[in-house]
């Protein structure tokens, strides 16, 4: 099994520069793939990888480049400006090695998480170090090497010297420990400053001397002492005002590169955000392409760019944006596809989306044999050259491809530009898969409103048309009540009586059901409500209606919620309006409402002294048509609970009841 990741991807990277300087014959990608690596995983400063992983790319290097050090000189090379001040980045505006190594631990952390680093001064140009390999850690002998190359370059980024270093002990040849003995010459700050010191010692106690055993001769020594101690101390200073100046060149030369690193960063966040910005502004695949090319024209530094995407059949690439070519160029970019599934050469940009892997192709003539003649035609006629080609990909499908050149500066392109890309791309791929995500919801939004308002109008039509037939029929049954009373036999009357009611009822079950419908179509209109004043309108009005009876209302007062009036109206109505029914059969009805915490939630009761329910039937209380009462104890339709439930479902509450039969029932909303 793989040992966790433990060396951070600049170390590798340093070894692709030293390459690309050193080795050019040797073929990056092939060095990569053997370790299991990838570009711009190398290029992404974040991304670490595990001892097997660098075992395989020390293997196929030392084998590539015929060079069985190539580790040491890897560390060495990390001081040096091609590599990008690897070691300078860590080691801004010290005036020497030995800073340098006091905080080599620091950063050590940086780069490996195999192994500590411990630093102790024995001398001004002296420092052991001493290396521990962290548990589980089994490093080779080439990182030793590479270890000493990197404690080497400490010392060359202040002076072309190398140091000295002895390896008293090394884990590798038996030792608990790898030990380092770090020596270097001083630097000419360091002997004037010893000049100045042994110059001022000297001259201090000539003078005392002269003072004591000839006084006469104190003036004339003074006069020579003095103004060569003070030239010591101006030798001395100048040189360490050289010393100084160098620190201040490495600080600014790493400076630059770090704002110009910052503002890449800065203009690229800006581009990612105003890519956000087009997608939340437009909804059509084809414009949101091309205000991304627009900003890819202005926030990246590439001559021509060009995003393909998969047709329907995801049998070709089309050109969808493009910018930086002429009209003709344009033209033959837009009306040229690129095949997918044909036979022969695939191409680079087919690969690239196929494979899901980028491709930065230096020279073109290089791959002609893998490019069909058709392509190779149109790059000759486009002037290609060299360019990147990017994979833009969602989820893990394959959506199209992002290539860019340089045709008019001639920049090179290199692996910082394939990386660039390679994040980028991804936020396309993002911003065209949300594209045709919002797209798709607008077309079924669209079509659910048009379901709607067609099942709206089927409602309306078939209460219309329902309502007719039952005032007949109750029409009819009061005539015939009302005429033939008396000569209709036992017990038909009744019967017909039965009918009109049922009749009646079924009246009021398709006003309730419309009532069900409108509520869960009204728009919500939110507001702050007084919930309690609102309970006292409605208690009001149903003790108006019930004015024979003895009802008690109890309400607390100052309960205040967010929500639609109108619904949260008609839903105190329908739970209120309950309470006052099952309290049908109590001498004295009381109907309480307040708030309570319950499960650690506020929520609103409405509490009666009703007949309650049995508990084991309440997952139906809420449910359309699901009554826990016969009708002739109770009437109703069973629709004001589910619509209760609708309403405060809609407000993203909850409701629940509680009760026991005979002791009557308590309903909790939580909005």
């Amino acid at each position: 099994m793989d040992s966790p990741p433990l060396y951070n991807s600049r170390i590798f990277d340093t070894y692709l520069k030293l390459l690309a300087q050193r080795y050019p014959h040797v073929r990056t990608d092939e060095v990569l793939s053997h370790a299991g690596m990838s570009e711009h995983e190398v290029a992404d400063p974040g991304q670490w990888f595990t001892q097997q992983q660098a075992d395989r790319f020390h293997e196929v290097l030392t084998r590539m480049t015929g060079n069985p050090g190539i580790a040491r000189e890897a560390g060495r090379y990390a001081a040096s400006p091609e590599a990008l001040g690897l070691v300078r980045q860590y080691v801004l505006g010290l005036v020497g090695p030995a800073l340098g190594y006091a905080l080599l631990n620091r950063t050590a952390a940086l780069f490996t998480r195999s192994s500590t680093f411990e630093s102790r001064k024995i001398g001004d140009n002296r420092i052991e170090v001493t290396v521990r390999f962290r548990p589980g850690v089994s490093e080779r002998p080439y990182q030793c090497a590479n270890r000493t190359g990197f404690l080497e370059a400490l010392v060359v980024i202040f002076s072309r010297c190398l140091p000295e270093i002895e390896h008293p002990e090394c884990i590798f040849q038996g030792g608990g420990v790898c030990r380092y003995i770090i020596s270097w010459p001083k630097g000419h700050a360091d002997l004037w400053r010893t000049v100045r010191r042994w110059g001022l010692l000297g001259g201090t106690v000539l003078g005392l001397a002269t003072l004591l055993l000839s006084p006469s001769l104190f003036p004339v020594v003074a006069a020579v002492a003095i103004p060569l101690v003070l030239l010591f101390f101006l030798a001395a200073e100048r040189a360490e005002n050289k010393d100084l100046s160098a620190a201040v060149d490495n600080l600014r030369d790493s400076t630059e590169k770090l704002l110009g690193q910052s503002q890449s960063n800065s203009d690229n966040a800006l581009l990612v955000s105003e890519i956000g910005q087009v997608v939340s502004s437009k909804s059509d695949i084809e414009h949101i392409l091309t205000a991304i090319a627009v900003l890819l024209e202005k926030r990246l530094d590439y001559d021509r760019g060009v995003i393909m995407m998969a047709d329907a059949g995801g049998s070709a690439l089309r050109v969808l944006a493009s910018y930086g070519f002429d009209e003709a160029g344009r033209r033959v970019m837009h009306e040229t596809p690129i095949a997918l599934d044909g036979v022969g050469p695939r191409g680079v940009v087919a690969a690239s989306f196929l494979d899901q892997k980028p491709f930065l192709v230096n020279d073109l003539d290089e791959i002609n044999h893998l490019i069909p003649p058709l392509h190779r035609e149109l790059g000759r006629r486009l002037g290609i050259r060299s360019f990147i080609s990017c994979p833009i990909v969602c989820e893990g499908q394959s959506l199209g491809v992002l290539a860019v050149d340089t045709i008019r500066t001639g920049r090179p392109l290199l692996q910082s530009d394939l990386s660039l890309l390679m994040g980028i791309a991804p936020v396309i791929g993002i911003s065209i898969h949300n594209a045709e995500h919002l797209a798709r919801e607008q077309r079924q939004a669209a079509l659910l409103e048009v379901a709607n308002q067609e099942l709206e109008a089927f409602c309306y039509t078939v209460a219309h048309d329902l309502r007719a037939p039952l005032r007949a029929i109750n029409g009819y049954c009061a005539v015939i009540r009302e005429e033939c009373d008396d000569r209709l036999p036992p017990p038909s009357p009744v019967y017909f009586s039965r009918i009109g009611a049922a009749a009646v009822r079924m009246g009021e079950l398709i006003d309730d059901l419309l009532a069900l419908y409108r509520v869960t179509r009204s728009e919500l209109v939110w507001e702050e409500i007084d919930l309690s004043a609102l309970v006292a309108e409605v208690a009001e009005e149903l003790q108006q209606r019930e004015a024979a009876r003895s009802v008690e209302f109890a309400i607390a007062a100052g309960v205040t919620v967010r929500g639609d009036r109108k619904l949260l109206r008609i839903a105190l109505e329908n739970l209120l309006g309950n309470a006052l029914k099952y309290t049908g059969m109590r001498p004295r009805a009381l109907i309480e409402f307040g708030t309570a915490e319950v499960g650690g939630v506020t929520a609103c009761f409405i509490r009666d002294n009703g007949t309650g329910f049995n508990m084991r039937y309440v997952d139906k209380l809420f449910r359309p048509f699901q009554r826990l009462h016969r009708d002739d104890e109770f009437e109703g339709t069973g629709i004001g609970l589910a619509t209760v439930h609708r309403i405060v479902s809609r407000h993203g509450g909850r409701v629940w009841a509680e009760a026991e039969e005979g002791r009557g029932a308590v309903f909790y909303i939580a909005l």
